[in-house]
């Protein structure tokens, strides 16, 4: 291929960073990150210094005008992913997205008051907005890129290479998955009107949807159609607002939540009647977890996409290396620590955006597309249907 690749980003924050940071890894595309957009000008133009993007903006409108971008990568809020999915659909421009798809962010209600809102109409709402996803894409067959990091990260690569192999005898029975932290410090984070859930939605997402794929991919390989979620049952609540959490004094964990969850779990009861069960946390200190164990008939698979300790720090004053980067969510670098020194492409960032660049330039598809994506959040809602009644809930 030699013609060069468009790209604008709709943000410029974290995510965008390493997002920018991916693209200037991919091989075998010309590419160029033409222009990016974030309402805080200021930030996209700083951004765009230290990455050399030509075009900065205000109004993501501006670079769905733009005719010479073709892919339009969006990292910001939840809330927001949704309009700007249909109207750069709409604009016959590809799409990367980052989770979730979309979710329930309210329909009028005081903001505060979003979290109250009855489960069942919010997955009823959910569902209605996947259609509509569903529906223009149809109208413009543009490629949908689901940011999914955890599919492509390189310990859940080597593992699809392994279960291919062990499918031939086996099956996978039983998958628990954990994603875990001391808590954002997003404001966003705190409140359903803006993140859609707690910490299923926000973390649950990635062991959810990796054991979702896995699943797909089991199924396809053995019978060429995907074995998909049956049904789903959920528990989760608030630990900072239990009395053990009240009595204590001087905990680093984040606090002040609104109306989410800090604490969720969640089991899919799949077609093949195998399950997975996947946990959500912001309970964690010692910085993130991020795990999976799979069990097979045949085999077991465990991987920890973080902590890695492939390098491992002792210290008793971290004075001296208190501007080096460890990991994400590391509370203090005393004592014994296992610096990462390649987060970004253990988690699969930079194989994610290669893999995106490739299904765009060449017409194929990704390796997560929308049909994960939408499955995750009828998961996710049905999880919180069933958290709500104390009871299972059905998948469509």
């Amino acid at each position: 291929m030699t013609k060069t690749l468009k790209v604008g980003i709709i943000g410029a924050g974290f995510a965008a960073a390493f997002h920018l940071r991916s693209y200037r890894q991919v091989q075998g595309v010309p590419l160029e990150v033409a222009a990016l957009v974030d309402i805080n000008k200021t930030r996209a133009e700083d951004l765009a210094r230290r990455y050399a993007v030509p075009k900065v903006y205000d109004d993501y409108r501006f670079i769905l005008d733009d005719k010479t971008i073709e892919v339009v990568d969006i990292v910001v809020p939840n809330d927001l992913h949704l309009p700007m999915i249909l109207r750069a659909a709409e604009t016959d421009k590809s799409i990367i997205c980052e989770k979730p798809l979309t979710g329930y962010f309210g329909q009028g209600e005081p903001d505060q008051k979003v979290g109250a809102t009855p489960k069942k109409e919010m997955l009823k709402k959910v569902r209605e907005d996947l259609k509509k996803v569903e529906e223009v894409m149809a109208a413009h067959p543009v490629k949908f890129c689901y940011a999914e990091n955890w599919v492509h990260a390189p310990a859940i690569k080597k593992a699809l290479e392994l279960m291919e192999k062990c499918f031939i005898s086996g099956a996978i029975l039983e998958m628990r998955g954990e994603e875990s932290h001391s808590g954002s410090h997003s404001e966003f984070a705190k409140w359903w009107r803006h993140a859609g859930g707690g910490a299923m939605a926000r973390l649950g997402a990635h062991p959810v949807a990796a054991g979702l794929f896995l699943k797909q991919f089991e199924g396809e390989k053995k019978s060429g159609r995907p074995i998909l979620a049956r049904e789903v049952w959920a528990d989760g609540t608030d630990l900072t607002k239990t009395p053990a959490f009240a009595s204590t004094k001087g905990s680093p964990l984040v606090t002040g939540w609104g109306d989410v969850e800090t604490w969720s779990q969640l089991t899919i009861t799949f077609t093949d009647g195998t399950k997975g069960t996947f946990f959500a946390a912001d309970d964690l200190l010692g910085g993130m977890e991020s795990n999976m164990d799979i069990r097979l008939s045949n085999a077991r698979l465990k991987f920890d996409l973080c902590p890695v300790r492939v390098c491992q720090f002792y210290t008793v004053d971290p004075t001296p290396v208190k501007d080096v980067y460890f990991n994400e969510k590391q509370e203090t670098k005393a004592g014994l620590s296992f610096p990462n020194p390649n987060e970004e492409w253990l988690l699969g960032y930079p194989q994610e955006i290669q893999d995106f660049m490739e299904a765009i330039a060449y017409d194929r598809q990704p390796l997560t597309g929308l049909d994960l994506a939408r499955q995750v959040v009828e998961v996710l809602y049905a999880g919180y249907v069933s958290m709500e009644e104390g009871r299972t809930i059905s998948i469509q």
